[in-house]
């Protein structure tokens, strides 16, 4: 980053307390102990167990480095306290309040934008914290408003916004609110594809061509490809596409999964009100579905209590999943929905739907209907 970003450009690295002296050290290395510019703590608010010999770790660490002495940064500030504005005592003849400095400086409240945002910031919390409607099962996930504070204050509309480890893409959600270029990178197929359907369902003016998206299957010859070379990559993209959470491990973390590539959530509708949530669970095949994978799956819904269960295949498999899924049924008010399903990589790349209740299904980043 260090050779490539611009001048006016600026570095920000997050980590928690047990690296943050660590990294500090390379990043002086790196940048120069000159270009350092603030050890931002990220504070959460209160709650939880802490350690029993140590006190409660509530923060973050976020370093803040520019590539050069003149760095592009716009002050940010948060409102004022009822405190602070109940001393603009004083209204002119226009109705403005102000207040006197040894009754000769005079301040307009209209013009204070607020209170500096210090290096200490306590006023954004944590998605593990609250429950919110921005999540979507990415272990590392940022808050928008995180990112959101640190993109205004080092650039400005029209520039580019880089995150070389960019996750679920909280960073470029951000980005493109605020009328930034973006650039995101990760090496999971699975954080690429969530992040394209995030993008896409949040920002109805953008379509799959305005997103140059490099590395992933963009077609069923390249899925082919993808799924034969490698299989867990390709089950990670097929889940990241259609926007399926990590249930017995994380997304794209290895190991046993027990049955279950993907869930679903839901939330149907019944008798007029939406009730807790319902999940599917997913199962990614690459090559040939069996006869005994389709029974499978319909005894890993049953054992988990699940709702429902997809099989995702290419579609010269899906008359096996047809021929062997048991054809029950659940509803909501909206209809009827088959509790064992099979769903080509060609409907996947056609941007279809599962056929599940739309109300609540996670699809592009985010939950339709609520």
């Amino acid at each position: 980053m260090r050779r490539v970003l611009k001048d006016t450009a600026s570095i920000y690295l997050h980590c928690d307390p047990t690296a943050s002296h660590y990294l500090k050290l390379l990043m002086d290395a790196i940048y120069t102990r000159k270009l350092f510019r603030n050890e931002i703590i990220w504070a959460y608010p209160p709650g939880g167990k802490g350690p029993k010999f140590a006190f409660h770790r509530k923060h973050d660490v976020i370093l803040y480095f520019s590539n050069s002495a003149k760095p592009t940064f716009n002050r940010q500030f948060t409102p004022l306290s009822d405190y602070a504005i109940s001393k603009f005592t004083k209204v002119d003849e226009d109705g403005r309040k102000y207040k006197e400095y040894r009754n000769t400086t005079r301040t307009y409240l209209e013009d204070v934008p607020g209170r500096p945002v210090p290096s200490v910031w306590v006023d954004i919390h944590s998605l593990g914290q609250t429950i919110s409607s921005e999540r979507l099962g990415y272990p590392t996930q940022k808050p928008l408003a995180l990112m959101d504070r640190i993109i205004r204050a080092s650039s400005n509309e029209g520039d580019t916004v880089l995150d070389p480890f960019c996750g679920c893409g909280t960073t470029v959600h951000a980005a493109e609110s605020l009328g930034r270029k973006w650039i995101g990178i990760d090496i999971s197929k699975f954080s690429t594809g969530l992040i394209r359907d995030r993008i896409l369902h949040n920002f109805k003016y953008l379509n799959g061509e305005d997103i140059d998206l490099r590395g992933t299957p963009d077609s069923v010859a390249e899925a082919r490809v993808l799924a034969r070379q490698d299989p867990f990559e390709f089950e990670k993209w097929v889940c990241g596409y259609i926007g399926a959470e990590g249930m017995f491990r994380e997304p794209g973390e290895r190991g046993a999964d027990g049955g279950v590539d993907g869930v679903l959530k839901f939330f149907p509708v019944r008798e007029g009100v939406k009730v807790k949530p319902e999940y599917a669970i997913v199962q990614v095949k690459g090559g040939k579905v069996s006869p005994d994978a389709v029974k499978a799956l319909h005894e890993t819904v049953r054992r988990y209590e699940a709702t429902a269960g997809v099989m995702v295949c290419f579609g010269d498999q899906l008359g096996t999943v047809e021929n062997q899924r048991v054809k029950a049924t659940f509803s909501d008010v909206w209809g009827s929905y088959p509790v064992i399903q099979g769903f080509s990589v060609e409907s996947l790349l056609g941007d279809e739907q599962l056929d599940l209740p739309l109300y609540g299904y996670k699809r592009r980043g985010a939950m339709l209907g609520l």
